[in-house]
């Protein structure tokens, strides 16, 4: 079984991101998976040697330009990830090992990242879609009735069956992936959520480096560059004996976030504080 990760990118500032996060990988020991790269080039820019380098020093790395012509979002990334998984598709044998859609605001942050997704993806099964959960997400109106601003999916940045466009039918393609595919891949029984990938934030980025039972962050809708450097810096002592303190600081923190979804009404921030909630309540739900 091997594994794919991709590293999906359209502008230099992506390709720039990456190179930070592959030296850390470097710096982390071998895992003890097989896997490679996939570098996918955006249509608008010229697959880059300096990306292609630094991965090579990390593991085996494949290289290609997507073929799709669809700019602008979501419609862009969409076409990028199916050229992808096609390419997956054609040019990888079907041994049950997935691909990771790794986007460029995403940090593996613990030394054995790889291996501990392949041990949870190979778990009863492998599925044709493990990530992070994403529950319906509400906008709480006074005297109305809620809103659904964010219907539940997994969250793209998510590990793939090899073969998924195979399974997926040609309706999965049409609209945002990572709703689309879910709704399908639910359907037939096989999507498997996983604590190991999780959102995170500028604020609480260091906390979640500490937690044990995540691997892979994923800062959406954060100042990217500033995430990156706090993913990749070494954990300090002061760090590690102010663990106890964590879940007081993440119950203030929730307390200071539903007072702000009254003060934020609409727009992409009212969906962004509203889902972190809504994972709150579901992971609660969950351990309990």
């Amino acid at each position: 079984m091997t594994h794919v990760v991709i590293l999906p990118y359209f502008c230099d500032e992506e390709i720039q991101r990456y190179l930070k996060i592959i030296k850390r990988l470097g710096e982390f020991p071998a895992q003890q998976c097989d896997w490679h790269f996939l570098l996918a080039a955006s249509p608008r820019i010229e697959p880059s040697e300096q990306l292609r380098a630094a991965c090579e020093q990390v593991a085996p790395t494949q290289s290609f330009q997507c073929p799709t012509q669809v700019f602008g979002y979501p419609q862009g990334p969409t076409a990028m990830f199916w050229d992808a998984m096609d390419y997956i598709e054609q040019h990888s044998p079907d041994d049950g090992g997935f691909g990771l859609w790794l986007e460029s605001d995403m940090v593996p942050v613990k030394p054995d990242w790889l291996d501990r997704l392949d041990d949870e993806w190979n778990a009863s099964g492998p599925p044709l879609l493990m990530g992070c959960y994403v529950p319906e997400v509400y906008k709480q109106r006074l005297l109305r009735r809620r809103k659904l601003l964010l219907e539940d999916h997994v969250n793209g940045g998510a590990c793939y069956a090899k073969q998924f466009s195979r399974w997926m039918p040609g309706e999965a393609r049409e609209g945002v992936f990572d709703v689309a595919v879910f709704k399908l891949a639910k359907k037939l029984g096989r999507v498997k959520s996983t604590a190991l990938i999780d959102f995170s934030n500028n604020e609480r980025v260091r906390r979640d480096v500490l937690d044990p039972d995540k691997v892979l962050l994923h800062g959406f809708m954060q100042d990217k560059d500033k995430f990156i450097d706090d993913c990749i810096a070494p954990i300090t002592e002061w760090e590690r004996r102010n663990m106890f303190l964590h879940p007081v600081i993440d119950s203030w923190e929730t307390a200071r976030r539903r007072l702000r979804v009254w003060a934020v009404r609409r727009g992409q921030r009212a969906m962004y504080e509203n889902m972190l909630l809504a994972k709150r309540r579901d992971n609660t739900r969950r351990a309990a």
